[in-house]
């Protein structure tokens, strides 16, 4: 069964309602106030894109922005400085905490 949105024209709340057909109408009107007068309304919606689309819709020049922030930015604020410098927990040089010092 499908479901269905109705806002009360009395209170001007929201309510939602398991309905078998287009056609039916709630039995109970307003479950917040208890009126009959209601309206079905358009619902949300939820469209989910693939990561594919996502890209296609990107600044062409974005790759581009991201490469010229990084090239000015300090050395240290690059994820790749710090990956670099990571170690297997096995291979570390001292035990206990493991985040880095500089």
């Amino acid at each position: 069964m499908p479901i269905y949105e109705y806002r009360c024209q009395q209170c001007s709340e929201v309510s939602s309602y398991f309905l078998k057909t287009y056609g039916a109408v709630p039995q109970s009107g307003c479950k917040h106030c208890q009126s009959p007068d209601i309206q079905r309304i358009m619902s949300n919606v939820a469209h989910i894109r693939s990561e594919a689309d996502k890209f296609a819709q990107l600044d062409p020049k974005y790759g581009k922005m991201v490469d010229q922030a990084l090239a000015k930015a300090p050395s240290d604020t690059n994820p790749d400085h710090y990956v670099r410098k990571m170690v297997p927990f096995s291979q570390a040089k001292e035990q206990g905490d493991p985040y880095f010092q500089d």
